[in-house]
């Protein structure tokens, strides 16, 4: 309650226009009168869109995504692959037709940077719509028929409406990514993580400092001389955590999850994601701030680590009084109520302090403990309760993800030989960070199970764009990585596991 109370007294403090409005919000009014003078011929559109709910389009485009999800899952699982796999690959396929038949929402979602560089040119260099739209698109270089898809969105009377439509669906897949750290954080146990803590630790550090390493040398090797210098330091950031899931998921199906191995792997992937976080934390500090400084470095690594450290101190000796003070207030809705505004507070508060969302995602979920609820028989605990929530907006991320990739540059050869040579170096780390294991433990498992990045690697990937260090390109030779780790890894982990079992 403490903590709701603290959001509310700093959220009602800042000033109002920071909350309600947004840049490109304040200036679609000035977009749509000059397009009307420029258009007039189409008035027809903008007045019937007048009338209904404004969102009611929204809700139709979700419901297309979540099917897309869904197909994508169920062919994922007829592959026997992950279906993480399945919906970034519906949504590479669905991305690729909608983008070549000039959709003008798939448009704006592909090319959200360059409409946030337009927005800007409007509001603060007082640049005219069109010609705010000629610089940029001039500026970014893009292909002649690229520009003539993003004019002619851009251009529309119903721009107001396709951004409506794009800034929704990136609402939505924001809420699916946050949901999913938080689930992560959940099914994390601190108790089990001491078990195998130390073993768990030396290969997690081992598994970011190697992949690291092997990553930015990688990237100055076959990337263009004179690139920028952030893309090689976030490139490495981007290899450096696991994906839990799709591991899990292996030892769950093979009924293998107690074993020593996977609880190795299980521990050192949670690890792993916590040190990466840390490290995105301060990568993207270093490429929002323009410089690598150590100050920059310091501060970035201190307010992480104190974020951390305060959340998981504070959710350990007062987060089970505040339970009980709000299950006085709403008994029957406690357990969906109080872990999802924990979710959305730490969320905010991280991106406040300026990390990255998910780090707040993640840490809430991790402090988050049935026991601290009053347990009614018949009732469902809080992981059962969240996941269906997770399991709807989750998707939307990946499939929104594969919507971005631009598959004309997998005819690229750089590109693909650059994501294969990446691959190999990713799984290399991990293979690597596991050799420090005594005798005793299977390292062959642990290291593989180490391998897939699946869903942070698009994490990752997703924030790398978003401020502007990934290209297309380098955007796509990171969903090659995904789509290959993610790939091997179910496959090899098996064999891996029946290796053993057969040698006992």
């Amino acid at each position: 309650m403490a903590l709701i109370c603290f959001y509310l007294c700093v959220t009602l403090c800042s000033p109002l226009c920071n909350i309600i409005t947004d840049d490109i919000i304040r200036i679609v009014p000035d977009v749509m009168a000059q397009n009307h003078d420029e258009s007039s011929n189409n008035n027809h559109d903008v007045h019937s869109s007048n009338h209904g709910d404004p969102f009611a389009t929204v809700f139709q485009i979700f419901t297309i995504i979540l099917i897309c999800a869904v197909i994508g899952r169920y062919i994922a699982h007829k592959l026997k692959q992950s279906p993480v796999l399945g919906e970034l690959a519906i949504g590479i396929i669905v991305g690729a037709i909608l983008y070549q038949t000039g959709a003008p929402t798939v448009t704006i979602i592909r090319h959200y940077d360059e409409v946030q560089k337009i927005t800007q040119k409007v509001l603060y260099e007082h640049k005219g719509w069109k010609d705010a739209i000629d610089v940029t698109l001039g500026e970014a270089n893009l292909p002649d028929k690229t520009v003539e898809k993003l004019e002619r969105a851009l251009l529309s009377e119903s721009f107001p409406k396709y951004f409506n439509l794009a800034r929704s669906v990136l609402l939505f897949s924001s809420l699916g990514v946050v949901l999913l750290l938080f689930m992560v954080g959940l099914e994390c146990s601190l108790e089990e993580m001491k078990e195998v803590g130390g073993s768990a630790t030396v290969v997690a550090l081992l598994g970011v400092i190697i992949p690291f390493i092997l990553g930015y040398a990688t990237t100055l090797l076959i990337l263009p001389v004179g690139i920028d210098s952030n893309v090689p330091i976030f490139i490495g950031a981007t290899l450096c955590a696991t994906s839990i899931g799709i591991t899990a998921r292996v030892f769950k199906d093979m009924n293998r999850l107690g074993m020593g191995e996977a609880k190795i792997v299980m521990s050192a992937a949670v690890l792993d994601d916590l040190f990466g976080l840390i490290i995105l934390a301060i990568v993207t500090g270093i490429v929002t701030s323009g410089s690598i400084e150590v100050s920059t470095i310091v501060m970035i690594f201190l307010k992480a680590s104190i974020f951390l450290s305060t959340v998981l101190f504070v959710g350990t000796k007062f987060l089970k009084q505040q339970i009980a003070f709000f299950s006085k207030l709403d008994q029957s809705h406690v357990r969906l109520i109080f872990p999802f505004s924990l979710l959305m507070i730490l969320a905010w508060l991280a991106d406040a302090i300026g990390l990255a969302t998910i780090i707040g995602a993640f840490a809430a979920g991790l402090i988050i403990k049935e026991e601290y609820f009053t347990r009614h028989h018949g009732e469902h605990s809080v992981e059962s309760i969240i996941a269906p929530i997770e399991g709807i907006f989750a998707p939307v991320f990946f499939v929104l993800m594969g919507l971005q990739v631009d598959v004309s540059v997998f005819t690229n050869m750089e590109v693909l030989v650059s994501g294969l040579a990446l691959t190999i170096v990713a799984i290399i780390g991990k293979m690597a960070a596991s050799l420090i294991l005594k005798e005793g433990n299977n390292k062959l498992i642990v290291g593989i199970g180490l391998v897939p990045r699946g869903e942070v690697g698009l994490i990752f990937a997703s924030i790398g764009r978003s401020i502007g260090v990934l290209d297309d390109s380098l955007f796509s030779v990171i969903i090659v990585v995904v789509l290959l780790t993610t790939m091997v890894t179910p496959p090899m982990l098996k064999w891996a596991i029946e290796r053993k079992e057969r040698s006992e």
